[in-house]
């Protein structure tokens, strides 16, 4: 499937607890984003900045207060409708009695009614494209937490969609093994060509994958700053040792940690 862009123009989202008095929360306040085609953009914030809840919004899972979210120049909930969308959350949530490639093909053969060989040829496909070929048959348990994850991501290339939601995927991932999953996903996006959207709140993280990393500030959330990536491709962890990922770094870090001023 071909990627899109994803266009959303004053976008605000407000939570408010049943039963309270309170006012309601306002997440995300008056934002406006774009992302290109078959790019690699990464939302970049401290906890609590509402970088899931955009995400969401942004691939048509939730729906704003305010505002409005169109992908491929079409409403959000078109693009839903049309499986155009594949969501990696930060958990595996693989089932236990399934192996690799049952809980890889599962999303598919719901989503599309596919005989039950058919759902799994996908998902031995996108088994191999995240390098997990010759454990399709490992029940769950048999799985490392980089290998668990590798399903959870080919379970979402398995649905072929034109979009690849990313929520903190590698966030409970020790750094070696996140680091590897990293570039197996740098891989993945130039083998695909999906528009990927990926939150962190990595510095390292957000430098090494994007093309543009969105920086978000909290209370409430907005975007403070939207920083190209110029590093070339293909990126390897070599990279690290370069004075512009250093430099890129260093702005992000300064915009999330702004100076206090006496």
């Amino acid at each position: 499937m071909e990627s899109v862009g994803i266009s959303a123009r004053g976008i605000e989202m407000c939570f408010s607890r049943r039963g309270s008095r309170r006012a309601a929360q306002t997440v995300l306040h008056d934002l406006d984003i774009d992302i290109a085609a078959g790019s690699f953009v990464t939302l970049l914030g401290p906890s609590g900045c509402g970088k899931s809840t955009l995400l969401k919004i942004l691939g048509g899972i939730l729906a704003p207060t305010a505002g409005a979210v169109s992908i491929g120049g079409r409403p959000a909930a078109e693009a839903v409708k049309a499986r155009r969308i594949g969501l990696v959350p930060q958990r595996p949530a693989l089932l236990p009695w399934k192996s690799a490639v049952q809980n890889a093909s599962m999303l598919r053969q719901i989503a599309t009614g596919e005989r039950a060989s058919q759902a799994a040829s996908a998902a031995e496909s996108a088994l191999e494209l995240v390098g997990l070929e010759g454990a399709a048959g490992k029940l769950p348990h048999e799985l490392s937490g980089g290998m668990a994850q590798r399903v959870s991501i080919a379970r979402a290339l398995a649905m072929d969609p034109a979009i690849l939601l990313m929520d903190e995927p590698f966030g409970a991932l020790d750094a070696i093994t996140r680091d590897e999953l990293n570039e197996k996903l740098a891989e993945i996006w130039a083998a695909t060509g999906k528009t990927i959207l990926f939150v962190t709140h990595s510095i390292s993280e957000a430098v090494f994958l994007s093309d543009v990393v969105h920086v978000m500030g909290v209370n409430p959330g907005r975007i403070l700053e939207t920083l190209p990536i110029g590093l070339p491709r293909p990126r390897t962890r070599a990279v690290f040792d370069e004075p512009l990922f250093s430099e890129y770094a260093a702005r992000l870090r300064e915009r999330l940690e702004p100076k206090a001023t006496v």
